[in-house]
């Protein structure tokens, strides 16, 4: 054998050697969209050195389609948790199962930074899982401006809150209604934690690999969350983590109990202004009267505190924490400090500009269009109101235009030339409410700024005050609004100097304040107080007849007044519920607009009206002798109850639908009664029904015409149509029924 025989059957061994050791990753996820783009985050860092297999849910019943060589996996990496019984029973033993943490790139974190505070918005998501994640990143990663719900089908988490912003990560099949902005977070990004787990357990730690996850962890968010969570890392991931600790762009140090540092990088000492080397210095005699000292001395844990380093004129947070270790008496601290020096500065300038502009009401009554009765009835009233100089309550469902008729009020009143201040009452934590509305002094608190800080009253001084959601108040501030009104004076918080303030109260709601005071949660006087002048906004379900005043609106606003809508669309529309009332129409004619060509017709319809529309169409075409076909034909099923069509057209729906809905009504034909009523009713009779049945129920009869559906006590009622419902099905549901 010669010699480049030899040396070609050692690289040969070499190589086959190399390939017997090659752990291979099985990756299941549950669309092939989350497949491939995970998938290519791998390839990114592990490049060849990880045999990769890549599978994916596809079948409804999200029965497992296992991929070729399953059985040879020795990881598998889930990116959903329902993946785990079902993998969890084919895998091979010895395998190991890892359930994928993801992120996002770090400069979409950012981005959602300069959003005003306060901001209400909903991460939405196909799965609960997938969105809850989401939420707990963003909160992980310092988002601390957002008040974050969580949306995903089958969730009523939104229901009710005046949410405008929207956050998705790429494909999302369902957004909620009354949604102004969407912002993408792009891809998800594996976290540092994963990508660890995967080294780990495949043996691939070397000098590539650290390289690849230290460079992919500087692209994505919130790596100092994983960093700090040393207490779930054992000792084989110690000398890695060291080795990525140089590659991030904030100082990270750990010190033992006896504050001796044993470990740090050099972005630490290089933000600090710290010697290079600081092995084995105590950290309390290295940042011996820094500002970073309080976190030091703290008993408990801290986590993203802002920081001012007047010696180093720059602004960082400051995460610092206890590691728990197995071993008694052994725990270990972590510090990490993190420049946002640039960044505040510019959310500062942001911040300033958006105050300015919200001290301003750009709408007047002419703005409001509406020609029903109703609406101009309201709009003459609020006129009238405008010049009273009293406080002022709106009260309205979400999305009928309260801030709108609030700024009308505003420019139409002596008060034009000065501030209109507004602040929403639930998008603001209930332990800062008192300090925005009232100030505070200097000291006042941990974290007070120099000088103290004016509150809202003061900034509106002359002018006006809006306060929306006002029923989530506590009872402590509105005591103190409550004083703020009577005596025409505000002491900030921390502060015993009186304050004489000039300003017009006008408030808004969409609960009921009576239901408020009888539970306790609402102020009686307050009440009173507010109850001086009153504007009660209807829902567009009222005042049908705006409907296409707003279409028209919109589309000019939009400048797509060229699009022509189908005439069943306009008329489906006039006779839709718009729960979300206005801010809901806007969002579908804005979508329809812009999708569609120069004519809008139901494949234009965002899905989840889409849905209702034909099921609209379909009840009134089910079951009709001809001449009563041939009406709701020519008159595209005008909506009229059933009891007015000389044939009942009956509904098209499935067999539980319809017991539902027979049930209900054989308790109604008794007496009007609301949705708890009757669920014991039902309940007393043994048919078996949730609550979420029932309010679909009432929703498809109040939908067909069969019942009246009231606020307050008067609960829902049956009309003829109902009782013509009931003759023509039979209606009898319970045995032996005492109804």
């Amino acid at each position: 054998m010669g010699t480049y025989d030899k040396i070609g059957m050692i690289i040969g061994i070499k190589y086959t050697y190399r390939r017997i050791k090659m752990k291979t990753l099985l990756l299941v996820a549950k669309r092939k969209y989350a497949q491939d783009m995970y998938y290519r985050e791998l390839k990114k860092v592990f490049g060849d050195r990880l045999n990769i297999i890549p599978t994916y849910h596809v079948s409804e019943d999200n029965t497992f389609l296992p991929a070729s060589g399953i059985e040879q996996a020795d990881i598998i990496l889930i990116t959903n948790v329902y993946s785990f019984p079902v993998v969890r029973r084919q895998m091979r033993e010895g395998a190991s199962i890892i359930n994928l943490k993801f992120t996002f790139a770090r400069d979409r974190i950012e981005a959602l930074k300069m959003f005003p505070e306060g901001t209400d918005a909903v991460a939405v998501f196909n799965y609960y899982s997938s969105a809850q994640q989401t939420v707990d990143t963003l909160y992980e990663s310092g988002t601390s401006n957002l008040n974050l719900y969580i949306d995903y089908p089958g969730n009523m988490n939104t229901e009710g809150k005046n949410i405008s912003l929207a956050i998705i990560s790429g494909k999302t099949d369902h957004i909620p209604v009354a949604i102004n902005e969407i912002f993408d977070l792009g891809s998800r990004k594996i976290s540092m934690r994963t990508l660890l787990d995967i080294a780990v357990r495949a043996n691939l730690f070397d000098g590539e690999t650290e390289r690849s996850i230290a460079e992919y962890c500087k692209e994505i968010a919130t790596p100092e969350a994983y960093l700090s969570k040393f207490s779930g890392l054992s000792s084989e991931y110690t000398m890695q983590i060291k080795t990525i600790m140089e590659y991030v762009d904030y100082g990270i140090a750990i010190y033992n109990r006896k504050g001796e540092i044993i470990t740090y990088n050099k972005s630490f000492t290089d933000l600090l202004g710290l010697p290079e080397s600081i092995y084995g210095v105590n950290i309390a005699t290295l940042l011996k009267g820094s500002e970073l000292m309080p976190f030091i001395e703290a008993e408990v844990k801290t986590v993203n505190k802002l920081c001012e380093l007047q010696s180093r004129g720059i602004r960082v947070t400051v995460t610092n924490r206890r590691i728990d270790s197995e071993m008694p008496g052994q725990d270990n601290y972590i510090i990490l400090v993190k420049d946002i020096t640039e960044l505040s500065n510019l959310e500062m300038s942001v911040r300033h500009q958006i105050a300015k502009s919200g001290h301003i009401a750009k709408y007047h009554f002419d703005d409001i269009k509406g020609t029903s009765a109703v609406m101009k009835n309201r709009i003459g009233k609020s006129r009238r109101i405008a010049v009273i100089d009293k406080p002022t309550l709106i009260i309205g469902e979400s999305g009928t235009g309260k801030e709108l008729v609030a700024q009308s009020i505003h420019n139409a009143s002596s008060r034009a030339h000065y501030p209109f201040v507004a602040m929403n009452c639930a998008a603001i934590p209930a332990e800062l409410l008192e300090s925005e509305l009232f100030g505070y002094a200097e000291g006042a608190f941990t974290g007070a700024r120099k000088g103290g800080k004016e509150g809202l009253f003061q900034v509106a001084q002359k002018g006006t005050l809006f306060l929306d959601e006002i029923g989530e108040l506590s009872l402590s501030t509105q005591a103190k609004l409550l004083r703020a009104l009577e005596e025409r004076e505000i002491m900030p918080v921390g502060s015993n100097r009186i304050i004489s303030i000039d300003v017009r109260i006008i408030a808004a709601t969409n609960r009921d304040l009576e239901i408020l005071m009888v539970e306790g949660k609402f102020r009686m006087d307050l009440y009173y107080r507010l109850n001086t002048l009153i504007v009660n906004l209807p829902p567009l379900r009222e005042r049908k007849d705006d409907v296409q005043v707003l279409i028209g609106e919109f589309l000019r606003q939009e400048n797509k007044e060229n699009v022509k809508f189908d005439p069943m669309i306009l008329h489906f529309f006039e006779n839709y519920e718009w729960r979300g009332n206005v801010r809901e129409l806007r969002n579908c004619i804005e979508y329809m607009a812009n999708i569609a060509g120069n004519k809008a017709s139901a494949e234009h319809l965002p899905d989840y009206i889409r849905d209702k529309y034909e099921l609209y169409y379909a009840s009134g075409r089910k079951e009709c002798t001809d001449k009563g076909r041939a009406a709701i034909n020519s008159e595209k099923c005008t909506g009229k109850t059933l009891d007015e069509y000389e044939t009942v057209p009956f509904p098209a729906l499935a067999d539980n639908d319809e017991r539902d809905m027979i049930a209900v009504l054989n308790v109604l034909k008794r007496e009007s009664m609301g949705r708890r009523r009757l669920m014991q009713f039902l309940t007393l009779e043994d048919y078996d029904i949730t609550e979420y049945r029932i309010r679909e129920a009432i929703l498809r009869l109040a939908e067909f015409g069969m019942i009246n559906v009231s606020k307050g006590r008067g609960g829902c009622s049956i009309k003829a149509a109902g009782i013509e419902y009931l003759k023509r099905t039979g209606g009898i549901i319970f045995p032996q029924s005492r109804i």
